[in-house]
Order: C-alpha cells, then structure tokens, then sequence
C-alpha cells in the first residue's frame, strides 16, 4: 500500500512539473509567433487554438492546483534570487514555481524514506539531495546553453557576415539567424529582434540579450557591433575576423579538454570510489559495515573522509580547469 501511494504521488508530482513546462513553452511560442517573423494563415490558426483548448481542458484540474501552491512562495526573497538563474538556464518556469518544486521534491524523498525504513543518514540525505538537486539541475541547464551558445555563434557571425555581403541589413540578417540557428542562439536573437520591433533601443536589447545568455564570446560580439554603430566600418569583415577568433579559441579548448581528461577522470574515480566501496559493503555484509553508521567514532570517519575527498577534488579541479 505504501509504495502505491508513493507510486501515486511521484506520478502526480511529474505530471506538473511536466504541464508546467509545456505550458510555458506553448506561451513563449505563442508570442513569438503572433509579433514577428512568419505569418500564419487563418487555417493554421484554427488548428494550433484548438490543439490549445485540447491541452487546456486535458490538464485543467493538475495546473490550477500546482499554481495555487507555487503562489506561497511569490515575493518572498528566497524565490527572487532564483529569477537570473532561471532565466540563464532557459526553463520555463517561475521563480515561485521552482521553489514549489524544491519543496514538492523534499517531501517526496523524505516519504519515500520513511516507507522504506532507510537508516538515520539516508533520511537526511535524501531530502538534501530533493533540496539541491533542482538547482543543481538549473546550474547544468545554463552552462550546457552558454557552451550551445560559443559552439553555435560562428555559424550565426558567418551566416549574418554572407547575408550582409549579399546586401542584407544588419537587422535581416539577425532575423535570418533566427529563423536558421536552433536555440539557444535563435531563439534569443528572435527575443531581441522583437524587442527592437516593440521600441527598445538596439543598446538595450543587446544587454538584455546578454542578461539571459551571458557568454563571454556573444558578449565580445555586442560591444564589436555598438562600437561600429559609433565609429563606423565594414561590419561584415568584423564578424568574419570575430568568427576565426572563436573557432580558434574553440580549437584550444578542445585540445586541452583532451589534455586535462585524464585529471578530469582521476577526479571522478577519487571521488565516486569510497562511496560505491561503502555502499557494496553495506550490501554484502551490513553488520560489518553498520558500525561506521551508528557508532560516533565510525560517523566521525565517515565525515573526514567525506571533507577530505572533497577537498581532494576541488584541488584537483583547480589544476584542470584552464580558462582560455
């Protein structure tokens, strides 16, 4: 009976989580669509309103409740400090929202512990992990963007550099980026053409572009075009000369990933080893291994070995991370 109640809930907590997200994807595209780029032929619009209603009816009773409960987070300055992070990362989600996860996830590990009957140290590790593990999710979001967004700019800096030889204006040609560029790069390069669309200055649309995706070669690229907006000069030849920088830039980033993968490696072993060795002695022979769970001697191991292990990899990473 416990574990179909569990069954039941982690079912439930899913499905919002996953409504939630489509529901503000639909709206993003929704928008996007209806203020520039591509028209729509009535037809198109019948069909995309009712496949809308559909969707609308069928999680009707699911959303209402997962937004009524993510409104007690609104406001506080615990949930603020997650909108930048957020907004980085490219979830759609707000801010209350995410908290309302993290509260949803504690209490989620923390039955499933209990039903379980786990140990003393499980009980508390499982709810750190349902508290930080969405945040954690949202630091990874961001980087895999920013990282999409270096590996996808020199495509965007020669497509926008033909385009303009070709007599394109510099705002067609970010909007042909954004029709041929996959997110993240086309997706903000069609935010910022419609804030320009609305009557936001070019200025301001860029930092606001940078806001959501801060990366150091998009930002490069920013300050190059409001420099030649000031001074003049044949931007095409700029976006060509920025694009052999990145390339080449991406090229020694790859030959000391390959340089630095065995460190990378070492400290993953390191750090992942006496976890699975403790966790297969617990398996194979828990009273063996249960002394260094109940007795403060054994509990006081455990933590120096966790902070030592720690500390071994941090230093570890401090030697393989090479900023180029």
């Amino acid at each position: 009976m416990v574990f179909i109640l569990l069954f039941l809930l982690s079912t439930l907590f899913t499905g919002m989580i996953a409504m939630t997200l489509k529901r503000h994807k639909l709206q993003v595209e929704y928008r996007l669509k209806k203020y520039f780029l591509e028209e729509t032929n009535d037809e198109n619009k019948k069909t995309a309103s009712g496949r809308t209603i559909e969707k609308d009816n069928r999680d009707a009773f699911l959303r209402p409740a997962f937004q009524r409960f993510s409104r007690i987070f609104r406001g506080k300055k615990q949930t603020e400090k997650w909108t930048e992070l957020i907004e980085t990362s490219g979830v759609p989600i707000k801010s209350e929202e995410f908290m309302a996860i993290r509260l949803l996830s504690v209490l989620l590990t923390l039955m499933t512990a209990f039903a379980m009957e786990l140990n003393l140290m499980m009980v508390i590790l499982l709810p750190l992990i349902g508290w930080f593990g969405p945040g954690r999710y949202l630091k990874h979001k961001r980087k895999k963007r920013i990282q999409a967004c270096s590996d996808q700019l020199p495509q965007a800096l020669g497509t926008i550099s033909t385009a303009m030889k070709s007599g394109f204006s510099f705002m067609q040609a970010m909007q042909l980026v954004s029709k041929e560029v996959s997110d993240p790069l086309g997706t903000e390069f069609a935010k910022a053409i419609r804030e320009m669309n609305l009557g936001v200055s070019m200025e301001q649309s860029f930092q606001n572009l940078l806001s959501r995706l801060p990366n150091k070669d998009l930002k490069l690229v920013v300050t190059a075009v409001l420099i030649q907006r000031s001074t003049g000069g044949n931007l095409s030849k700029l976006f060509e000369t920025i694009e052999e920088t990145i390339h080449e830039r991406i090229r020694m980033k790859d030959e000391l990933k390959t340089l630095t993968s065995q460190g990378r490696m070492s400290a993953i072993i390191i750090s992942l080893l006496p976890v699975v060795l403790g966790l297969i002695l617990n398996v194979a022979s828990p009273s063996y291994f249960s002394p260094m769970l109940e007795h403060p001697l054994g509990l006081a191991f455990l933590a120096m070995g966790a902070v030592s292990g720690f500390i071994g990899w941090l230093v570890i990473q401090k030697i393989v991370r090479i900023e180029v």
